[in-house]
C-alpha cells in the first residue's frame, strides 16, 4: 500500500467520524505521536523526534484553532491554556530532546481523551461549535 493509498484512507475514515469519534481519535493520535518521539528521543534520531513532535504539536494547534471561546465560556479557555501549554512542552521536548517534558503532558492528554470517550454520543452531537464547518473540523495534516 503506498502513502497516497494510506492517506486517502484516513481521510475518508476521517470523513465519517462523528466529532467526538474526530476528537478522541486527534488525542490518540498526538498521544501515539509523543510516545514515538519518547522512543526516537531516547534512540539518538533527531529527524524521527523532529517529525513526531512537530506532527503532535500541529494536532494542538488544531484543537487550539478549533476552540469556540464565546460559545464555551470559562471551560473553553482552560482547554485553551491546556493546548497552549501542551504546545510549549512538546516545543521544549523537540528543542531538548529531554523526554521529561514529554511525560509530563502524556498523562494529562490520555486523561483528556478518556473524558472524551466517557461523553455521551449526544452530548457533543448536540452541542457542535457554532464554527462548524467542514473546513474547521479537517484533521490537521498528518505530514510533517
Amino acid at each position: 500500500m503506498t502513502k497516497k493509498d494510506i492517506n486517502k484512507y484516513l481521510e475518508m475514515k476521517i470523513s465519517s467520524m462523528s466529532q467526538k469519534e474526530l476528537i478522541v481519535f486527534l488525542y490518540e493520535s498526538a498521544v501515539n505521536l509523543m510516545e514515538g518521539a519518547r522512543v526516537t528521543i531516547n534512540d539518538g534520531d533527531v529527524p524521527g523526534t523532529h517529525q513526531h513532535l512537530n506532527r503532535a504539536r500541529n494536532i494542538f494547534l488544531h484543537l487550539l484553532s478549533t476552540l469556540d471561546l464565546e460559545a464555551g465560556g470559562d471551560f473553553a479557555k482552560r482547554l485553551s491554556a491546556l493546548y497552549a501549554y501542551f504546545v510549549e512542552k512538546i516545543t521544549m521536548a523537540n528543542s531538548t530532546k529531554n523526554v521529561q517534558e514529554l511525560d509530563d503532558i502524556i498523562p494529562i492528554v490520555n486523561d483528556i481523551k478518556e473524558a472524551w470517550q466517557d461523553l455521551k454520543p449526544d452530548t457533543v452531537e448536540q452541542n457542535p461549535p457554532r464554527n462548524s464547518n467542514s473546513k474547521n473540523h479537517r484533521l490537521v495534516s498528518m505530514e510533517a
